[in-house]
Parts: structure tokens; sequence; C-alpha cells
């Protein structure tokens, strides 16, 4: 079994840089006693022996996940590590994995209590370790019911095996680590809670990946398992992400018949900005053949149903939005996007220095989400009275917006450069898995000195390639020069691309682009708001030069389009004119066990 070591009984020569020792777990049986096994590195305050695997910590690290603000197991878990017959047979004839596997990865068994079954029974325990100290311990009888300790750090279940790594395999449960382990393939991490992706065991990781540059993402090959890979590899970063499709569900059920090894040489790459073979894009190749081109995302709601059919975006594109000031170009994507992530269950970075402070943006945004105004009881346009958002839907829109919204500012005197946005937008996609970043607006983020023309045109560039090689959005909100004014009907020419304040790269780099333009009220007609596709990369992305018509709700500042019904809906509880349901727009009233336990 590999164990820990107390770093106070190591007789070290050295207090910094790094050093080889005998190893204090496996001299004794070590044939060539020169060979000093246990590396050392006093920089990291970590060593570890490449013969028996044991682990050391200096005591200023494993204090700090001691310290940390979650409830730790009883750290008595080598009461429980004799495993009986029973469980070691049945884990090898139900699983394939033997008895020196366990002990390798420190699996216990122990009586627990399991809530499913309202007993206690017998139980197979993951001791989740990070560095030499019991963060977590998962419960799991013969049934497959388990439990948890509660109240504790989330964290990679075998994290220990990612110091010092440079290539690291993700699975997507515990018996797929053991799986890999017997193989020989000890680098092996799992998600702690099966297909559910979620933020804190991501943070709270991030420090065990500093020095990898392979992750092969091999969890479970079905949807949910499809899924969970996309959203590893947003976070990751595809350009340093490779994945494997087992042949059966997962890695656990490839070993068990016998073609682990193989399987695990299938690694393909995603597909980012690089150098391919037609063999390495075969995949697409022959899905493009099946189901036709790539799908575009655009808002599903009713209120968007014209637009859809005359502009979309894709992932890994720069969309640039303009607008005269005043005439809504910031709040209409923030309407945008926010159906986007309700629609795609994706989550978006919002850099907008102009909506400060941020508690008060958040209003806004709350306004669009539950539709209805922060502030104060309002009229509908057909003269209904409209309550004010409650206490109850602000903790409603939390729940909601917790994982989904990201605000990002400049703290202190961090000055908002394109370096330090790029690289807060790669922590946000390690920490969040964010799919799109808005940046409003773009002359708000400091150009390094030189020609203008040429900086701006370096930072497009820039965003081109971040938002291809992740694949993430990025829209850009960007003002434009001074308008002039048509000298018959005195208002404002409709801004282009080419129009936009510093550059004509803002049309010819960004793959898609849009206009906001407002006519006002005038004449007791109602105004109204005016959509303008300016570019779409692709042809079956839209229509360039094609518009479409919004008026503009002042309840919950949401747009819709034109002689459709006010949006009064709440957005997280469905809309209920989506795209399948749109004839009820003729009707708008109608808008409102006692298992055996085996071993």
């Amino acid at each position: 079994m590999a164990n820990f070591i107390n770093w106070e009984t190591l007789e070290l020569k050295k207090q910094s840089g790094k050093e080889k020792i005998r190893c204090t777990e496996c001299d004794a049986q070590r044939a060539d006693k020169k060979d000093k096994s246990l590396q050392i590195n006093h920089a990291e305050g970590f060593g570890k022996c490449h013969y028996c695997e044991a682990l050391t910590f200096r005591d200023d690290k494993n204090k700090e996940v001691k310290e940390k603000e979650y409830k730790l197991p009883i750290q008595t878990w080598k009461n429980y590590t004799n495993l009986s017959d029973k469980l070691v047979k049945f884990i090898e004839d139900t699983r394939g994995i033997n008895q020196y596997t366990l002990n390798a990865l420190q699996v216990t068994e122990e009586k627990y209590y399991q809530p499913k079954i309202q007993k206690e029974v017998n139980n197979i325990v993951f001791n989740y370790f990070e560095k030499d100290v019991l963060v977590n311990k998962k419960y799991r009888d013969s049934k497959k019911n388990f439990t948890q300790s509660s109240g504790t750090r989330s964290i990679f279940y075998n994290i220990n095996s990612v110091i010092g790594q440079k290539e690291v395999y993700i699975v997507e449960g515990e018996f797929d680590v053991l799986a890999l382990y017997q193989i020989g393939i000890k680098n092996a991490i799992s998600v702690p809670n099966g297909a559910n992706d979620n933020d804190e065991y991501w943070k709270n990781s991030k420090e065990y990946f500093k020095d990898v540059k392979k992750f092969i993402i091999a969890v479970d090959n079905d949807t949910k398992g499809n899924e969970l890979k996309e959203r590893i590899a947003q976070r990751l970063g595809r350009y340093r992400c490779e994945y494997i499709e087992w042949q059966n569900k997962d890695a656990n059920d490839d070993l068990k018949a016998g073609i682990l090894k193989e399987s695990v040489k299938q690694r393909k790459l995603f597909p980012v900005s690089g150098t391919f073979t037609v063999s390495d894009l075969k995949n697409d190749i022959l899905n493009l053949y099946d189901n036709g081109l790539p799908d575009t995302i655009y808002p599903k709601s009713y209120r968007f149903k014209q637009l859809k059919s005359i502009f979309s975006i894709m992932l890994g594109q720069v969309t640039t939005v303009t607008g005269i000031p005043s005439h809504g170009k910031s709040n209409f994507v923030d309407d945008y996007v926010l159906n986007l992530i309700n629609d795609y269950d994706f989550k978006c970075s919002w850099f907008s220095p102009e909506h400060n402070p941020m508690s008060l943006y958040q209003t806004n945004l709350m306004e669009k989400v539950i539709g209805r105004s922060f502030w104060k009881d309002k009229t509908a346009k057909d003269g209904s009275k409209v309550a004010r958002i409650t206490k109850q839907e602000i903790d409603e829109y939390e729940d909601w917006a917790n994982e989904k919204i990201y605000l990002t500012g400049a703290e202190g005197d961090t000055l908002p450069t394109w370096t330090w946005l790029i690289e807060k937008f790669k922590e946000q996609m390690y920490s969040f898995g964010i799919n799109i970043f808005v940046v409003d607006a773009f002359n708000k983020v400091l150009l390094p000195k030189g020609n203008k023309i040429d900086e701006i045109n370096n930072v497009l560039t820039k965003l081109t390639h971040f938002s291809q090689s992740n694949n993430v959005a990025i829209i850009l909100v960007a003002h434009p020069t001074k308008m002039k004014k048509d000298e018959k009907t005195k208002e404002y020419e409709v801004p282009t691309l080419y129009d936009v304040s510093g550059s004509a790269d803002f049309r010819n780099q960004t793959h898609n682009g849009f206009t906001i333009y407002r006519h006002f009220e005038k004449d007791n007609q109602e105004g109204f708001t005016v959509f303008y596709n300016m570019k779409t990369k692709l042809l079956y992305q839209g229509e360039i030069g094609a518009k479409c018509e919004f008026s503009y709700s002042l309840i919950n500042g949401r747009y819709y389009e034109r002689y459709t019904p006010e949006p009064l809906f709440n957005l997280i509880k469905g809309d209920e004119y989506q795209e399948e349901k749109q004839q009820i727009l003729i009707e708008p009233e109608d808008a409102f066990g006692d298992d055996e336990i085996l071993f």
C-alpha cells in the first residue's frame, strides 16, 4: 500500500531546490541499497518515492488543506484497511479489479448508514486524500447506493497522483481510476460527482495542474459523458486536451472486456487550430455527411423568431456589435446573451466597466431574466398591472445565475490591458467553464503603445485565435465614429462595422457583426429598434444586410419582435412561446428496498 511518510523523520541535507534520498518505506526491501528513490522538492514542499510511490508533505503544505473552511472526516481511515475476503472477491468478480490495486489506491471497507435504503450496511469506501489529509469519504454498497461525508471539500479523486505529472487522465468514476491503475496508468483522477460538472472541485484542484501539459479526457461513452467531455475541454483548453472513446461504457467495462490496454492507445485530438490529417478529421467529416452543416446558436424564444433566419453565431467566433450611443446596443447584447446561456446551458463572463457598480448591473440582468421591474410595480402595454420582483425571486435568480453569470473587473491599481483581460479569460475558462465572453466596450481596455491601427489589428488577431482555439464566443461592443445626419430626415445614418472607431479591421477581422439602431418616438408614433446584420462569416449563419424590427419593454428591458406579445414571462421557468408552441401566439391570454447485501 502506498503510504505517507512524516516529513520530520526525513534526513534532509538541503533546505531548497531538489534532492534524492533513500525511502524509509521501501529501503529495507530494496536489493540496491545505493538507490535513492525518494525525490524531494523543497520549493513545493513534497516528495515522492518512484519505487513504492510513498508520499511526504512538509507541514506548512498540508496545513493549508486542514485550515480551509471545510469539515474533515475523522482521520482514522487506517482502522478499516483490512479488506474482507468477501469484499475483495466481490470487486474482483464484478469489476475485474484485484486486491493489490485496492490497497494501492487506499480503498477501505466500513459499515456505514446508506440513506437511500435507510440502514447501515457494509460499504466500499473511496478515500479522497489531498496531500496527506483525508478530505472526503465516499461510501458505496454492493447495490450501487452511495453517500459521502457531509460538508467536506470537493476535489478530484486521487488528486495526489497529479503532483509533478506532465500528463493526466480524467475519468468519470473511482472504479475507472482503479481500472487504469491496474494496467499501469497511475496518473488518473476522477470527477467527484459523476457527470455533474461544477466550479468548486475545479477551483480546489487548480494548484495541482500547474505542471500538466496534456490532459486525456476519458469519461463515460454515453450522452452525459460526452457533454462532460466537452465541458472539461472547455475549461482546460482544447489545444492541450485529447480524448478516449471507450468501446464499452467506461474504462472499467473495457478492463472487464480485456481490451483496456488497447483502448487507451486510441487517443484522439479535439478539432482546434493546428495541423491535422484527413484521418484526424474523419469523424467530423462523417458527421457533416450524415447530419449536414453544423448547428449555429441563436435565442430560441418567439421574440427572436425572425432574427434566427437572418443572423446566428457559432462558438469559436468573434462578433462585433456597434450602434450610436443611447441606441441600446449594450442592452440588446445583454438580452441576447442571457437567452443564449439559458437556452444552451452556457456560461458568460461580462467585462463591462461602463456598467458599475456591479450590484446595480446585476439588477438590470435580473429584470431581463425574471421578466419584471426590480424597482417598482409597473403597467404593461396592455394596461395590466405588473408587480415588482419579489425577494423570493431574487433568491431564484441567484440560484440560476451563480454558475452562469460572471462579472469581471480590474481591482485596485490593476489597469485593464488586453494582456490582463485575455489572461483573465483563460483563468475563467478553467475555473468556471465559460462559453461566451462579452467586452463592453472595446475602448475601455487599454491598447499597447504604438500605432493605434496596428495595435487594434493585433488585439483582434489575438481574440480571434483565442475564440477559435478555445471554442468560445467573444462579443465585442464597439462605439462608432461620430455619424452624420441625413439632411432630409434629420436622423443619423446607420453605422456599419467600417464606421467603428479606430480601424476597418472590426469589419475585416471579426467573424460576425451587427448594428443596433433606434427610431425614437415622434408624432405619437411608438419608437422601435432595428437589428441590422452587418456580417455573418458563413452563408448558412444568416443574410448580410437583412434587418429585423424590435419593440422594447420598459418593464424588464427586453427586446421582442414588433407586433408580438410583450414578454413578461420568467426566463428561468420557461418561455411559453418557444418555437414549438408558436400556435399559442393567437391566444396571448394563455401566455401566462431492502435488497440483500452481497458482501
